[in-house]
């Protein structure tokens, strides 16, 4: 092999230094330039990080969480059980570990608390409420193998119960799930919480376990209420543009709503829908249910979302008079934060049933947008419409 002379090492070395730079810096463009459009690619299925717990579960009937086992939990400062407490904030934490055959995708949380809390799950808060008469509802994705919940409890009022209720029902990559409760094995402080005390690095064995302060039967507080799955507030009727003055023609209409977003990573959807008269809900192509009832919503689960591109879409059918679809859709990203879509103007729409119209791939940008026959509450549906439990 010859051997370079040291003028040729010099000139080499020279050149290296001034083409690399321009080299990185037009390998950095590329990267910066391209990702958005590769990784939003119509129908791509991205490998998911832990493809041990690719998600088998199919599209289902929303599983209802209960506050039936879960019991009131607090510090134990008094130790008389729902006796009065000072004014304060106390945290409240619990590690939940995976079985080692499944992998968790997400949770449904109902949550109850006197007299306010803040729910974080992983080190981000996921939401915040206070009502002891009724639970409030939030949907988080999860870590594959294990969990931190932490709460933030508050007693706001001087010489009165404290206490937090909570059931968490978890879905696991397989279509099962499992139920976990407040109860004595939460560890709490009798202080308020240390900083980024809900945070997986704050250690707290040495924390000392919840005092239970009632349980849902018997507690100073009687039963809180379920929560709606989700509001319909904020969602529209919609329809095809030959629906006039509230009545259209009897025959079926396709809908579609695709959910393009680059920067996270789609794990699961909570969906609320109703129409008048009939409706299919598709996802991804998938088929989740049907409906035929104006007067009740359905709320369906979607437990393996694409990553960064998922298409809802309807087959909505009007049997005579006024026609509507009605749908508020909850998605929970991997990051700990979610996004609600509403049927609205967005919504693409059709006079036909195109073939494959379901398919994330199919192209609708020839479609209409959807006519908005009016917010939930419009006459003649007004906003009685029963919704289900969370």
């Amino acid at each position: 092999m010859p051997t370079l002379s040291l003028r040729n090492t010099y000139i080499l070395s020279l050149w290296l230094a001034i083409v690399f730079p321009f080299v990185g810096l037009f390998t950095a463009l590329l990267v910066v330039a391209a990702p958005n459009s590769q990784l939003c690619a119509r129908g791509q299925n991205v490998v998911d990080s832990t493809p041990t717990c690719k998600a088998t579960a199919s599209p289902r009937v929303f599983q209802p969480a209960s506050f039936n086992a879960s019991k009131w939990i607090w510090t134990g400062e008094n130790l008389t059980p729902g006796g009065n407490n000072i004014i304060s904030t106390r945290p409240l934490r619990k590690n939940i570990t995976t079985p080692c055959d499944k992998c968790a995708v997400c949770a449904t949380i109902i949550v109850a608390s006197d007299d306010a809390h803040t729910f974080y799950v992983n080190g981000v808060r996921i939401g915040a409420g206070g009502n002891w008469k009724q639970g409030q509802a939030l949907f988080v994705a999860l870590q594959p193998s294990w969990n931190l919940f932490a709460i933030a409890g508050q007693n706001t009022v001087v010489n009165s119960p404290a206490g937090i209720m909570a059931t968490i029902l978890i879905h696991y990559s397989d279509g099962t799930s499992g139920t976990f409760i407040t109860d004595e094995s939460w560890r709490t402080l009798r202080a308020a919480p240390p900083a980024n005390f809900q945070l997986p690095s704050v250690d707290d064995s040495t924390w000392a376990f919840a005092a239970v302060q009632g349980t849902f039967q018997n507690s100073v507080w009687g039963q809180p209420t379920l929560p709606p799955v989700l509001p319909l507030t904020g969602s529209n009727w919609i329809w095809t543009s030959d629906n006039v003055g509230g009545n259209a023609p009897v025959g079926s209409r396709a809908f579609r709503k695709t959910i393009k977003q680059c920067t996270k990573v789609a794990v699961c959807a909570t969906v609320l829908i109703s129409a008048d008269n009939h409706y299919t809900l598709y996802v991804n192509g998938a088929t989740v249910g049907s409906g035929s009832s104006f007067s009740a919503a359905d709320a369906y689960t979607i437990p393996n979302l694409l990553p960064t591109f998922n298409t809802f879409a309807i087959n909505a059918t009007n049997d005579a008079g006024p026609a509507g679809v009605i749908a508020t859709i909850f998605i929970t990203y991997r990051d700990g934060s979610n996004e609600t879509v509403v049927t609205d103007g967005s919504w693409k729409a059709a006079l036909t049933l195109p073939q494959g119209f379901e398919s994330s791939s199919f192209d609708d940008s020839a479609w209409q947008n959807a006519k908005v026959v009016g917010a939930y509450g419009v006459a003649p549906w007004g906003g009685a419409l029963t919704i289900p439990r969370a």
